[in-house]
Formats: structure tokens, C-alpha cells, sequence
């Protein structure tokens, strides 16, 4: 009998099917091209907006971003498309920065599977995409970004997209059967990093997946880490890599590797590479698969998230409970 992570993560490559054929046929109604656009969550509902902007982010035709919490930037208003994000639907800070940002003239759109953001939507005469309800937000990633290229794609902020996720159902579905059970590469992987400190490495399409892994090994491992984006990283945290400085944590590096980034990545990080490994830290490097962008990004996320629902077996902690997050919500006016 497996817990529900392990469901919900067996069953991530149809929850990927599932939501493209939602942002397919998705009505938008009379949504303008915008100005610019924002995307509104935080948590397990913001970072499909973060990863979907670093996969597009070169074709953008307008400005793009993601706002984490209820604070607006000034020139949020008219022209503005603002789509709100929450799984659950009622978290707080998500709720109150969509209803500034309609009390402004933006233009809203939203996904939840349900609660008082679908309500708001439905008030004012809002977009909105009711996704499957009953799992942790972190579980439903396919659901909370593949729709949003739709939305990018409508809305003319990239170019037409004729979509490859088709191809996406092979390779994750191969990572599933190799990855899932206790004598795969994932639980391997798992074991190398218990009771460590894991510096994941991200550069390019995998900075976005390394600020998920770094999330994902916290709720569902509580497992603490420190993430290192290539090339901002060698411009300071990589001071602290001595081994002065890092004996007492262990730490163990994991680098997400993208086989096709560009030259000038791949050879920083190989220069840091090198820097680790003389002096001493041990490296696992997790590689994505495919062709396409999309396909190495979500290839590798899901790699991850085996990666961390393992370590969290290992650990004899369970992989759906938050309770430090779920206590500090409830304290919440």
C-alpha cells in the first residue's frame, strides 16, 4: 500500500495530459494582449509561473513576471493581465493581491480547485480554470503550469506554439518505472544525500527546477539545502566553498545538468565543478532527457521529486504533512 505522494506523483505524467487538454480547451473569452503580465501565487502555486517563465522567457514580447506575496508593483493597472494562482484557492496573500490589482483595471484570470479565489473570479466576470482538488499544491504542478502557456500563447506574449507534449509522455513515464521503487536510481540517489547538506546547482532552464528541488526536499523531506544559480552563484556564495567554511555541514553537491544549455553555462559550471571537487564534496549530477526545453525541464523535475519523496521514506517522515507550515497558517488573522 503506498502513501498519496507516491500516487500522486505515479500518476504525474497523466496529470501532465490531463492539463494540456484543460489549457487547450480552455475559453479565455475576450482576453486583450496585454501591456504586460503578471502571475500571482506563492508556494507550490507560484513556482509553475516561475518555471514556465524561465522556459519562454527569450520570446517574451512584453514584460513578464511572477509577484510572491499581496504587495503589487506601482505599474501593475489598465492594460495589465494579472492571473492569480492557488491551489486550495484561499490563500491570503494570492486573494489579496488580485483583488488590488482588479480594483486597478487589470485584466484577471485564475486557476484553483475552487475556494474564495474561484468565487472572485466568478464575481468579476473573471477566467477561470477549476483544476482537480484534494492534493498538496506541491503534487499538482502539471495542473498549476502547463495551462499558463496557453495563456501566454493566447494572449500574444510568445509566438504561436504548436506544443511538444505529446513527446513528454514517453520519457516520463521511463523515469516513473526507473525511478519509483526502492531499488531505483532516485532511492540511490536519496541515500547518498541523508543526513547531508545538499547544494543543488541550477544555471539556464534548471534554475527554476533547482529553486523546486530546494522546496520539494523541505515539505516533503524537511530536509534543509542551499541552492547555487549559475552565474549568479560564482559571483558570491561560491566564497564559501573552502574547506574551511564547509566541513562542518557535509555537504554533497547535485548538479542538474541540461545537456543542450549554452557553451558559455556549460563551462562555468564546469569550472565550479572542478572547484568542488578539489576540495573534497562529493557531486551526483541528474540529467535531463529530450530534445525540447519542455522536455528537459520536466524530465528533471521529475527526477527531483522522486529524489526527495525517497529521502523522506529514508527519514521515516511523511511526505504529504506540513506541520510547521500548517501551524503558522493557522496563527494567521
Amino acid at each position: 500500500m503506498h502513501d498519496r505522494m507516491w500516487t500522486w506523483l505515479d500518476e504525474f505524467p497523466e496529470q501532465i495530459r490531463q492539463a494540456d487538454e484543460m489549457g487547450k480547451n480552455w475559453d479565455l473569452g475576450g482576453i486583450a494582449k496585454p501591456s504586460d503580465l503578471t502571475f500571482l501565487g506563492i508556494g507550490g502555486s507560484a513556482i509553475g509561473a516561475t518555471l514556465v517563465c524561465d522556459l519562454f522567457s527569450d520570446l517574451f514580447t512584453r514584460l513578464v513576471n511572477v509577484v510572491r506575496g499581496e504587495f503589487l508593483p506601482n505599474w501593475i493597472g489598465e492594460g495589465t493581465i494579472v492571473v492569480a494562482i492557488s491551489y486550495s484557492g484561499e490563500t491570503r496573500e494570492t486573494l489579496a493581491a488580485f483583488e488590488k490589482a482588479l480594483d486597478r483595471g487589470a485584466q484577471g484570470i485564475s486557476i484553483s480547485s475552487g475556494g474564495r479565489l474561484a468565487e472572485l473570479a466568478s464575481e468579476r466576470g473573471c477566467p477561470h480554470l477549476m483544476i482537480p482538488g484534494g492534493m498538496a499544491p506541491r503534487a499538482a504542478l502539471g495542473y498549476t503550469s502547463i495551462p499558463l502557456i496557453y495563456i501566454l500563447q493566447r494572449t500574444q506574449l510568445i509566438p504561436l506554439w504548436d506544443g511538444d507534449l505529446d513527446l513528454l509522455s514517453q520519457p516520463l513515464n521511463s523515469i516513473r518505472l526507473a525511478m519509483r521503487e526502492t531499488d531505483g536510481t532516485a532511492y540511490r540517489i536519496a541515500q547518498r544525500i541523508s543526513r547531508r547538506l545538499p547544494m543543488i546547482v541550477g544555471a539556464g532552464i534548471t534554475s527554476g527546477v533547482a529553486r523546486r528541488f530546494q522546496a520539494q526536499l523541505a515539505e516533503n523531506a524537511s530536509a534543509l539545502s542551499i541552492c547555487l544559480e549559475v552565474p549568479e552563484a560564482l559571483h558570491n556564495i561560491v566564497e564559501t566553498l573552502n574547506v574551511k567554511s564547509i566541513e562542518p555541514f557535509r555537504p554533497v553537491a547535485i548538479f542538474l545538468d541540461d545537456p543542450q544549455a549554452p557553451e558559455s553555462l556549460i563551462i562555468l559550471l564546469e569550472q565550479l565543478r572542478e572547484h568542488i571537487q578539489e576540495i573534497g564534496i562529493e557531486i551526483i549530477r541528474v540529467t535531463a532527457e529530450g530534445d525540447s526545453p519542455l522536455e528537459r525541464l520536466y524530465t528533471l523535475i521529475y527526477k527531483t521529486d522522486w529524489i526527495s519523496y525517497h529521502l523522506a521514506i529514508l527519514k521515516g517522515i511523511d511526505p504529504v504533512a506540513i506541520p510547521i507550515i500548517t501551524e503558522i497558517k493557522q496563527k494567521q488573522p
